[in-house]
């Protein structure tokens, strides 16, 4: 499966086809670039006669126990290259979070988003299920690709980088966390 997402990005013209393989901490990765052939389990719905779909992101690191997910959302527009986001959106596994960030939207987002949970009644284990694939992605990529140390003690800026550069911190991995 990495591999064919390599020879895509490549195809495609990506920059860096294997910038997807680094796990960085706080690095979201769309599912549907995880998971190209799965474009069946697009995130579609109608709002208000409209229609819309919602891209899933989560962290593929499994060392980080990040149990959100980020929803942006984009109007179903075929034609637009240029498409922007309506909004995003922070889905938290945790119920009494979720209902937190649910009580500070707007009634218009909070109406996109109950579209979304009618037309996909199950979308809690759809999340869940895609959760467990991503890490598993992550689990993967730990084994075979090259990834960024995460540093669990707080390392001073002209302390010796823990990465092994022998760099100071402020000069190496300091500067690629920022």
């Amino acid at each position: 499966m990495l591999k064919q997402r390599y020879m895509e990005a490549k195809a495609f013209g990506e920059k860096d086809p294997k910038s997807y393989l680094i796990l960085e901490p706080g690095r979201y990765v769309n599912y549907m670039e995880c998971f190209p052939r799965n474009s069946e389990e697009s995130l579609n719905f109608s709002y208000e006669e409209d229609r819309f779909f919602a891209e899933d992101s989560y962290e593929l690191d499994p060392r980080i126990n990040n149990r959100d997910i980020k929803l942006v959302f984009y109007p179903f527009e075929l034609d637009d290259k240029n498409l922007k986001p309506l909004f995003t959106y922070t889905y938290h596994f945790n119920e009494d979070k979720r209902a937190e960030a649910d009580s500070k939207l707007d009634a218009k987002t909070s109406d996109m988003l109950l579209a979304l949970n009618q037309t996909f009644p199950n979308l809690y284990d759809i999340f869940k299920k895609r959760y467990k694939q991503t890490k598993s992605v992550g689990e993967d990529l730990l084994k075979v690709g090259s990834q960024k140390p995460i540093f669990e003690a707080h390392v001073k800026s002209n302390d010796a980088c823990p990465c092994g550069s022998g760099k100071k911190y402020k000069k190496c991995c300091a500067n690629k966390l920022n």
